[in-house]
């Protein structure tokens, strides 16, 4: 079971490291968050210059042509500096559901372009007040209006960086069938207002449509067939960030307890220290072993890949909680104030748990995922990485 990244792939998470250490460290992203100041659009065009913004786009789309392993690497390492930029919405959300669009429509390959190069900020949006994610189905209604186009009415909420993006892919219902139509920021009837949320650095915003022109990208199966995958890819690089700020927690928590002392000694030779941070290194093991899982299985299109995400999902979900807490309390109380970077983990944490569903959600998904009636030798658990 040697779910470890090659040689190739460490390399590349050195490179991504370096970068953000050096152009997106905590302070800055704190800085910036506490001024409520929007993304750094010098980071986001130094991240265009090093291949980002379409890392697991193909090359003919203007991507790098990497996988799903290489972009959790990067997802990883931004969750470790809690880096508020949206490349979740733009490069994961956004990009991966034209990915799955561009070669059956021209207009999904021309946006594609545009944000795999960095040259336009995207988002989706697809929860509505009062309802669930994809499931429930869209309540924004969508109008033919010519030739690959359409008129879209309805409210959509939590739209990651939805005041910044450039372009919005909105989920929709047109004549009864599912669909997805691309809006511009400067279309007519679009208002975008911005929600103050738990999490500092990341952004959402209330998007309300009123006779919105937009272009009609695809409709019926092709939506639901999208929207599934973007689901998987989503649960499983959601997964990689949350680890990513857990092994941040646990880092941080071990730096201080060894440095930190009290009674004459650091406060990481107390029994209940060890065992605390013991129990955090536990946590965060079990969930990047199922994180990991989870990334190959999308990459590869393992029949596996909607039970493992979601299973991922609900892991780090309770990884993170638990690791940003604990060494919250680690900290003590110097943790616990303002000007200490806990509260920020601990904020992401909250908020990244109940993205795309909590836990208990999608310990249910996976149940409905899992085939166990299947072959026992092909088990429906992140158990084994099939050659």
């Amino acid at each position: 079971m040697d779910f470890a990244y090659s040689t190739e792939q460490e390399a590349w998470r050195e490179t991504v490291a370096a970068f953000l250490d050096d152009r997106a460290p905590l302070s800055v992203t704190r800085g910036r968050a506490e001024r409520g100041a929007g993304p750094d659009t010098d980071l986001w065009r130094r991240m265009a210059e090093l291949g980002l913004h379409g890392l697991h786009v193909p090359e003919h789309h203007a991507g790098q042509g990497f996988g799903v392993e290489e972009l959790a690497i990067v997802q990883e390492e931004m969750g470790a500096r809690l880096v508020g930029t949206p490349y979740f919405a733009s490069t994961v959300l956004a990009g991966t559901l034209l990915t799955a669009l561009a070669e059956a429509s021209q207009p999904a390959a021309t946006l594609l372009r545009q944000v795999a190069t960095g040259d336009r900020i995207g988002t989706v949006a697809l929860w509505e007040p009062g309802t669930g994610w994809v499931d429930d189905g869209p309540g924004v209604r969508a109008t033919p209006a010519g030739t690959g186009s359409a008129v879209l009415s309805g409210t959509k909420t939590l739209v990651p960086f939805g005041t910044e993006a450039e372009l919005i892919l909105v989920t929709a219902r047109c004549d009864g069938r599912p669909a997805l139509v691309a809006v511009t920021a400067d279309a007519d009837g679009l208002d975008r207002r911005t929600v103050t949320g738990l999490d500092l650095t990341t952004r959402y915003a209330t998007v309300t449509l009123t006779g919105t022109p937009g272009v009609l990208l695809a409709e019926g199966e092709a939506v639901r067939a999208a929207l599934d995958n973007l689901a998987s890819h989503a649960y499983a690089l959601l997964a990689a960030e949350m680890v990513g700020g857990a092994r941040a927690c646990l880092e941080h928590a071990v730096a201080y307890a060894k440095q930190r002392h009290q009674f004459g000694r650091p406060i990481g030779s107390f029994q209940a220290v060890k065992h605390l941070c013991a129990d955090m290194l536990a946590e965060l093991e079990l969930a990047r072993s199922a994180m990991l899982f989870a990334v190959w299985a999308v990459q590869v299109g393992d029949p596996r890949a909607a039970a493992a995400a979601s299973m991922a999902k609900a892991l780090a979900s309770d990884a993170y909680l638990f690791v940003a807490d604990a060494a919250l309390h680690v900290h003590g109380g110097m943790g616990f104030t303002w000007e200490h970077d806990s509260h920020l983990y601990l904020r992401r944490s909250r908020a990244a748990s109940l993205l795309f569903g909590d836990a208990s959600q999608h310990r249910e998904k996976f149940l409905r995922h899992a085939d166990f009636d299947a072959d026992p030798d092909r088990s429906p658990l992140p158990l084994r990485k099939e050659p």
